[in-house]
């Protein structure tokens, strides 16, 4: 662009261009037609005369070197002075040109000068593809950090979870071998409760076995911390309230707080304030063959390792009482116990078997 008042400058700059590299001219006579065009297109070049009809010349330079535009600036006047190169500099132009001009040497300066503006036009386009790029690249990688810790967050998971599966195996390997060919019931339920103190520490347990069709009856029990009184009135609750109600359950019952409680036990939950309560069903083919509770104080809860373990004993004991009924009823007709086949003796409240 030559901004001038006298368009013959134009001349010169046509003899800038070459057959490879074309030269697009527009003229402007003011600064307010030079801005106006600026608005509408983007110049490598202006050529500024200073002494324009509207304003100095200066000025547009000054305000193309501050914006954010690519454009060169070189100026043109009428004598060569100290004070107007200075004045040059200051306002960023590249050159500055003074008439009348050596129109080979003017002509090799203004190409030196776009070719250095389209170098930096071409450097500036690379920039600004490298921040592109550099934001794409930025986003990968916060996508890719998010996947990467859900992975993380999955393999966590799954490693806890095989983890668990690797403690109940423990778990049934360990009581399986305590209850190894164990064929006699009171031994089979004695050997269970040791087992569970054992992995639980000090706890009061009690295993209940069906007398009879949603009616339990106490088949063993481990007192830790009950008066003798309160361990039979509340054995027995437990016996009539929460075993038929765990009985009909494939999950464990553990009981942490007061509320849980008193829905589980009514009114004789008096006697299990701030304790903490696990119960779970021994189930051979859909039929529940025994019932345990394990309680004692919320001070002391049961954690994993008792869950676990609980998960292993019920599955374990349901089968191997399964086996001492079928053995030990095996000669007799299906039809005599029937409604009983599962059930413990009339009298076994009085053969309960107290540790």
């Amino acid at each position: 662009m030559l901004v001038d008042t006298d368009p013959g400058l134009s001349d010169l700059l046509k003899q800038c261009a070459t057959s490879g590299d074309p030269v697009q001219f527009t003229y402007a006579r003011s600064l307010t037609e030079a801005r106006a065009q600026l608005t509408e297109k983007s110049v490598d070049l202006a050529v500024i005369n200073p002494s324009l009809p509207d304003g100095n010349g200066l000025d547009l330079a000054d305000e193309l070197n501050k914006s954010r535009r690519i454009t060169s600036t070189i100026l043109i006047g009428d004598e060569p002075s100290v004070e107007s190169a200075i004045k040059a500099i200051r306002v960023g132009a590249s050159d500055y040109l003074v008439k009348p001009h050596d129109l080979e040497d003017a002509a090799e300066r203004v190409r030196k000068v776009i070719a250095k503006q389209r170098k930096n036009r071409d450097q500036a386009q690379r920039v600004r593809r490298l921040r592109r790029l550099c934001k794409k690249l930025n986003q990968a990688r916060v996508d890719v950090s998010k996947q990467v810790d859900v992975l993380c967050n999955d393999l966590v998971t799954a490693y806890q979870e095989l983890a668990g599966q690797m403690q109940q195996v423990v778990q049934a390997s360990e009581f399986g071998a305590v209850i190894r060919d164990e064929l006699d019931l009171e031994h089979l339920l004695r050997k269970t409760l040791e087992h569970l103190v054992e992995k639980a520490g000090a706890t009061n347990a009690a295993v209940f076995l069906p007398s009879s069709m949603d009616e339990y009856t106490l088949g063993g029990y481990v007192n830790y911390d009950c008066t003798p009184e309160s361990a039979d009135m509340l054995l027995q609750h437990l016996a009539d309230v929460v075993a038929p109600k765990v009985a009909h359950r494939d999950d464990l019952v553990h009981i942490t707080d007061n509320q849980s409680l008193s829905h589980m036990l009514g009114g004789d939950a008096v006697y299990l304030v701030d304790s903490h309560m696990l119960s779970f069903a021994c189930r051979s083919e859909n039929e529940s063959l025994a019932v345990i509770s394990l309680f004692r104080d919320g001070a002391d809860p049961f954690d994993q390792t008792v869950l676990d373990t609980a998960e292993a004993v019920g599955p374990l004991l349901g089968e191997a009482l399964a086996r001492v009924i079928r053995i030990h009823h095996r000669g007799i007709d299906d039809d005599l116990y029937e409604d009983g086949y599962f059930g413990a003796p009339e009298d076994e409240d009085d053969d309960a078997l107290p540790f």
